[in-house]
Parts: C-alpha cells; structure tokens; sequence
C-alpha cells in the first residue's frame, strides 16, 4: 500500500509584534536614560584584579594627576543636605558659605563632582554655565592641607547625613602618592579607618597562573 505524502507547508512568524515591543523598549530606555554629567577632570585609575562593584550611596575622594582632591556625591539630595551642614559646621571659619542663595544651592546640588574651595563658591555659583565649566576645570580642587583641610569637613558633612555612607579613594595612577597619602590621612583624623579604593579591572593572567 502506497505511503501517503503529506504536504509541508512553511511556517509563518508574525514579527509584528516583536517589532512593536522592540521599539517601546527602546523608547522607553531613551527616555529614562540618564546622561552622564561632565567632569572637571578625568581619572585615569590603575587597574587591579578585584572585581568588587562600589555601591552607588558612597562618597568617592577623586585626586587627579596634579594632587587636587575632588569630592563626588551621587544624590542630589545628599549634596545639598552635606552643604546645609557645612553651612552650620563651618560657617563661621568660611562666612562665604552662609551668603548662598536658594538659585545657588540649587545649581550646587546639580554638581556631581566639586572641587572648588569654599571661599570660592559663591562667585563660581554666579558664573553663566560655559563659564563655570572653565572654571571648574581648572580650579585647586579641595582643600587637603593641614591650614584649610576642607576636604575633611566636607566628608564629615555628608556622613551626618548618612552614617552608613562608605567612603571610596579613586586616584589617577600618575599622581603623586603624597597626596593620596594626606587624603588617608584625613580620614583616620575623622576616625574613619575603613574605605575603598577604586581601581580599574585588569586582564590577564596572574602571576600564579
């Protein structure tokens, strides 16, 4: 008895909607997307082969090639809660810090990374926005030294609004290791012992390898 042949048919997928979900899913990150704000100077980190990810609730101490130490806070709330508090911590050592209007803490609470003296802020919170980038760019960055040792008043600021907040060192790999070293010891001035540093992952083999 003959074999009956079933006729093969192609099978048909209908892409319609995958395309519709494709590109609301890309509308949706286009949307949401958060730009990456400038940043006075860049850091080229060394590299390491821990792969431990730092939190984001950190307060991260930058020191770029030069020695300069800049200070980065990613919560807006946050930086404008830590400049609150300076204001009452050490207003009345730096009075410039008490002559901030609400537009200026405003545009303050905007900088994700400040490296700007105290003295300083209120003519650089002034300047029209092109302006203030320059400025930012080439400005001393925090105070680090044992005359006006800012940078240790600024941490102290934000940790009281948050105690939990840990503390991350991110230095360029071409500064000088003196300048790190005052940044840590900054911290062991203010009984913080314990904090990370922020290092590029490295690939390859190890040594042991």
């Amino acid at each position: 008895m003959p074999k009956v042949k079933v006729p093969r048919k192609s099978t048909i997928v209908d892409m319609t909607a995958m395309c519709d979900v494709a590109f609301l899913l890309l509308t949706f990150f286009m949307l949401t997307a958060k730009f990456r704000p400038d940043q006075p100077v860049m850091i080229d980190i060394p590299g390491s082969r821990s792969m431990i990810k730092v939190p984001e609730d950190v307060i991260v101490i930058q020191v770029d090639k030069n020695g300069r130490a800049f200070l980065t806070l990613h919560d807006q709330a946050t930086r404008l809660q830590a400049l609150e508090n300076m204001q009452q911590r050490v207003g009345d050592r730096f009075p410039a810090i008490k002559t901030l209007d609400e537009k200026q803490k405003t545009r303050f609470s905007l900088m994700e990374m400040m490296g700007i003296p105290i003295e300083a802020l209120p003519q650089a919170l002034s300047m029209p926005d092109l302006q203030f980038k320059e400025y930012a760019k080439v400005a001393k960055g925090v105070p680090i030294d044992s005359a006006t040792n800012q940078l240790g008043d600024w941490v102290m600021a934000a940790r009281y609004v948050n105690p939990k907040m840990r503390i991350a060192i991110k230095g360029d790999k071409f500064t000088k290791t003196e300048a790190v070293s005052r940044v840590i010891q900054i911290l062991t001035e203010n009984n913080i012992h314990t904090f990370n540093l922020i290092t590029s992952l490295k690939v390859g083999k190890t040594a042991e390898e």
